[in-house]
């Protein structure tokens, strides 16, 4: 049985150990508001919430812990190389002009619109996910993920729309 979320980030001490073991599922896990909640709390067992001298640094991880998971799920079922493309645009957002250019030249450019649109629908669906999540520090963690993955959408948007 493949291993839950919530269990890779238990084995896995080290986030880079982590994000390589979930992009090794090439999107091909669970991710409903029951995952969502495992993965917060799994998170929240390392870095426990502090409401008093709150550690920004934990809580900028549980951002990018939830929006690199969230990113491989929509993700799932894009060609490899589609795939790249938008991990490089998400992770590097001030270099989109020329990320989205290179990728407009390669085999899978021509197809640029079909595969935005499946994304902003797999997004767009996990965020009413995260929307459903119990008030609390879970959701709040997701929600800035979400947020900042909407962020670079609305710049992809807005290029892809002037081509």
């Amino acid at each position: 049985m493949e291993r839950s979320l919530a269990e890779l980030f238990r084995l896995h001490p080290q986030l880079d150990s982590f994000f390589e073991a979930v992009r090794q599922l090439g999107g091909q896990f669970p991710l409903g508001a029951e995952e969502m909640v495992a993965l917060g709390q799994a998170y929240f067992e390392r870095y426990p919430e502090k409401f008093v001298k709150r550690d920004l640094e934990e809580v900028r991880l549980g951002y990018q812990l939830t929006r690199f998971c969230l990113l491989e799920k929509a993700l799932d079922n894009f060609p490899e190389e589609v795939k790249g493309f938008f991990r490089r645009a998400f992770d590097q957002p001030p270099a989109i002009s020329e990320i989205l250019q290179e990728f407009r030249e390669s085999d899978h450019g021509e197809k640029l619109a079909d595969y935005f649109s499946q994304l902003q629908a797999a997004l767009s669906a996990m965020k009413n996910t995260v929307d459903e999540l119990p008030k609390g520090m879970v959701k709040e963690r997701f929600l800035g993920g979400i947020s900042t993955l909407f962020n670079v959408v609305y710049l992809l948007k807005i290029l892809i729309s002037r081509a």
